[in-house]
C-alpha cells in the first residue's frame, strides 16, 4: 500500500507540473484551419466542419459560431488566435472580450459528447439557442423554433463551461489597419480531462483500494 501511495504521489504531481502547458484540444493557437458547412447551416448558420490544414485526418469535430456580425468564406484557411472562455470583439451585444454563458457551454458539450444527436434539424435549433443565450438576437430577431427554446430550458440550470471553449478567428494581416482581419469566434470541446480531475479521480480510486484492504483484514 505504502508503494501504491508514492507512486501515485508521484504520478499525480507529474500531471499537475505539466498542466500548465498541456492541451488537449483538438486545435491549438497558432494552427490554421478550414472550416465548412456541416449538418444544418440555416440562417447561415451551423455546424460547420473543422479540418486542420496541412493533416490528413479530414474533419476533427464540428462547431457553432458564437458572433452573427462576423464572417468567413468557407474554405478559407484562417489561424486560430487563441482558445479562451471569451469571443473576441463580443458580436452585436457583448464586450471585447465577451465570455460565453454556461448554458452555450453546457448545450455544445452534449452536443459535441452526442448526447444531442447530431442532426440537421438539431444543429439548426442549436445555433438559434446559442445566439439567443449569448445575445445575438436583440438586433436583428430571428424567430425561434421550439426545438431552439427547448435547447435553451435545458440548460437553465447549467453551471461551468464543461470543457467548452472559444476558438477567436482570425484571416489575412491587414497593412492598413496593422492586424490581422478577425473572423468568426467558434465554440471547441476538450474531451480529456484536466489534470485536477484527473488527480480527484485517482484519489478515488486510492480511497477504494484502501477500503477493499480494509474489508480483506
Amino acid at each position: 500500500m505504502k508503494k501504491l501511495l508514492v507512486g501515485f504521489v508521484m504520478v499525480a504531481m507529474g500531471l499537475l507540473l505539466i498542466s500548465p502547458v498541456a492541451s488537449a484540444y483538438p486545435v491549438s493557437v497558432g494552427d490554421r484551419i478550414i472550416l465548412t458547412q456541416g449538418i444544418g447551416g440555416a440562417n447561415n448558420g451551423g455546424s460547420f466542419n473543422v479540418d486542420l490544414v496541412g493533416d490528413s485526418t479530414g474533419v476533427l469535430f464540428n462547431t457553432f459560431c458564437l458572433e452573427r456580425n462576423e464572417y468567413f468564406n468557407p474554405g478559407v484557411a484562417m489561424y486560430v488566435g487563441s482558445i479562451t472562455g471569451s469571443a473576441s470583439n463580443g458580436g452585436y451585444s457583448g464586450g471585447n472580450p465577451d465570455p460565453i454563458s454556461s448554458a452555450t457551454a453546457y448545450l455544445y458539450y452534449r452536443w459535441a459528447t452526442g448526447l444531442i444527436a447530431n442532426t440537421a434539424a438539431n444543429a439548426n435549433d442549436l445555433q438559434l439557442a446559442i445566439w439567443s443565450l449569448e445575445g445575438e438576437m436583440a438586433q436583428y430577431p430571428i424567430m425561434l423554433t421550439a426545438g431552439a427554446n427547448a435547447f435553451i430550458s435545458s440548460a437553465a440550470t447549467a453551471q461551468g463551461f464543461y470543457g467548452v471553449q472559444v476558438m477567436n478567428l482570425y484571416g489575412s494581416y491587414d497593412p492598413t489597419r496593422g492586424y490581422y482581419n478577425p473572423k468568426q469566434s467558434q465554440l471547441v470541446y476538450n474531451a480529456v480531462p484536466e489534470p485536477a480531475t484527473m488527480l480527484l479521480f485517482g484519489l478515488g480510486l486510492l480511497g477504494l483500494v484502501g477500503v477493499g484492504r480494509k474489508l480483506k483484514q
